[in-house]
């Protein structure tokens, strides 16, 4: 069988990331730059993907920023300890940030 990979996404709980190697039997590798990834079948990381997680923001984004992501995307913002978190399924949490990261290069010209 092919085994397929999705990101692990920085900021997400490491008990959560826990959770879902166990609940979607899948395994995590890690790229030679230092990335981290799940690995399983594709019908388990299709399920994994649909998962509701808790991943921290990490410095840099506006408020105007997070809340365009937060209206744009099925996703919501909670205060922790360790600063804001979006929280919301897996995909939709990818896709606010890809938002986040995108508006904050063009705010910076890169």
């Amino acid at each position: 069988m092919v085994k397929h990979t999705m990101r692990v996404l920085s900021g997400m709980n490491p008990r959560q990331v826990d959770e879902m190697i166990s609940k979607y039997h899948l395994n995590m590798l890690q790229t030679d730059k230092g990335i981290l990834l799940f690995e399983g079948e594709l019908e388990d990381l299709r399920e994994a993907s649909k998962h509701v997680v808790d991943v921290i923001l990490p410095p840099g984004p506006t408020v105007s920023e997070i809340q365009d992501a937060v209206e744009k995307f099925d996703v919501k913002l909670k205060q922790s300890e360790d600063g804001p978190q979006l929280h919301g399924r897996l995909i939709d949490i990818n896709d606010a940030i890809n938002y986040i990261v995108d508006t904050m290069t063009e705010r910076l010209n890169l």
